[in-house]
């Protein structure tokens, strides 16, 4: 059979496509596909070292949307956790008994409901609140007492401030008169919230109140003689008296300020509402914190998702460019050897495995889906971008969207090329002379 010949610019251009396609043009047995071996080989060498990659890229989006699971599971259970409520473990009537937020909003609103019919009865009890400015203030002047008494003491004893033993004795000291003073004050301010409630205790407030005023009192009244008598030694003795009673004064009063903080500090029924309402609050900070953490973990999930489906996309075109050189030389030799495949010719393309790049990909998709249901099911925060994901998975996976199946013309761009299709190429023997 004669065949025909490449042109003289052919052969200087492309050589070895040139040398290829007459080398099949003589009709060598299976020399069709061995020259396509050659093609899959580098296709097959490509897809395994830029699976490894993607194999990567997989575990990250893998973790960050479990992370996203958890998050949301995590969410999912705040509104059922138990919590103490004030989160104090003493059992009371207004604080100290586990419940969850679900069980806490029937009670609020039934807590707050009888609030409002009795501030319309006329009861003034609920207007009233411990400011926690005037509470810091008094810790504060307590403090002022402490560094008092510990003048006080450092100068009575005329103490070495060298001495490490003397100086952590007069602290202690000046420490203990302090923080008597506070504890004391404290359990009778509570004591007098319960008389006011519900008229007990009585023996016990004034067992209280006692102690209270005799500590103060005798604080006070050190840190009065004490600057007297620094005064009297630079003859004012006048001013020191004066400085000494507003200094004595502020010890005395200082502790029952926290009494009187404590003793007009609500009603039960206002306690027991900012109880349950910080049981809830807790509850939605919970939520929403977890939520912020899904989303987070969702964004780098759906980023690592894209960038496996854009390296998807790069692969599979490179592995189309690595036959083009042999379907070229293939259809080229069939040109000059002017001939035609019969139904039963071998395929010209040897499709190359892909099931090590969907894997991954698979993967990342599934766990992806899984966690951005769970989000969705969830109250709260929105998910933020969600509508362009669906957006970008397009531009990123070809014309087929989410939905188009893994390796397929739509996701690919490169179909297995069957016998007949050589119109497929343009190119292909353009510049055959006949």
């Amino acid at each position: 059979m004669r065949t025909r010949h490449l042109p003289l610019s052919m052969w200087l251009r492309h050589p070895i496509v040139s040398a290829n396609a007459t080398f099949l043009s003589q009709g060598a047995e299976h020399g069709e596909l061995a020259h396509e071996v050659r093609g899959l080989t580098k296709a097959t060498k490509l897809v395994h070292r830029r699976s490894r990659r993607m194999g990567r890229w997989s575990a990250k989006a893998c973790t960050a949307a479990a992370a996203a699971t958890a998050s949301c599971r995590i969410a999912m259970a705040a509104e059922n956790k138990t919590r103490i409520l004030d989160g104090s473990h003493h059992t009371t009537a207004a604080k100290g008994w586990a419940i969850t937020a679900g069980q806490a909003r029937p009670l609020l609103a039934e807590t707050l409901r009888r609030i409002d019919e009795e501030v319309s009865a006329g009861i003034t009890a609920h207007h009233q609140s411990r400011s926690r400015l005037i509470s810091a203030i008094a810790y504060l002047l307590l403090a002022v007492d402490a560094v008092a008494l510990f003048t006080v003491f450092a100068l009575l004893l005329n103490i070495n401030w060298t001495s490490t033993p003397e100086v952590t004795t007069v602290v202690a000291f000046s420490l203990f008169g302090a923080g008597i003073q506070a504890k004391l004050a404290l359990e009778l301010g509570r004591r007098l919230w319960t008389w006011r409630v519900a008229r007990t205790g009585g023996a016990v407030i004034t067992w209280t109140a006692v102690p209270l005023f005799a500590v103060s009192a005798c604080a006070g009244l050190s840190i009065l003689l004490r600057v007297r008598h620094e005064g009297a030694q630079i003859d004012q003795a006048g001013l020191a008296t004066a400085l000494g009673l507003v200094l004595a004064g502020c010890a005395v009063v200082a502790p029952w300020i926290i009494v009187q903080q404590e003793a007009f500090d609500g009603s039960p029924l206002t306690r027991r509402a900012g109880s349950l309402t910080r049981v809830i609050a807790r509850a939605g900070k919970e939520n929403d914190r977890n939520l912020r953490l899904a989303d987070r973990s969702l964004t780098r999930a759906r980023r690592w998702e894209a960038r496996l489906r854009r390296e998807h996309t790069r692969v599979l075109a490179r592995v189309a460019r690595y036959y083009l050189p042999a379907h070229r030389a293939i259809l080229l030799g069939r040109e000059l050897a002017m001939t035609q495949p019969g139904p039963r010719a071998v395929p010209i393309r040897l499709p190359v495995d892909q099931s090590p790049l969907t894997t991954p990909l698979d993967q990342a998709h599934a766990a992806l889906t899984t966690a951005e249901a769970l989000r969705v099911g969830r109250p709260g925060l929105g998910l933020a971008g969600d509508d362009r994901v669906g957006q970008r998975r397009g531009r990123v996976g070809g014309g087929g969207g989410v939905g188009a199946p893994l390796g397929g013309p739509d996701d690919t761009g490169v179909d297995d090329l069957q016998p007949g299709d050589e119109g497929a190429d343009p190119r292909a023997g353009a510049r055959v002379r006949r």
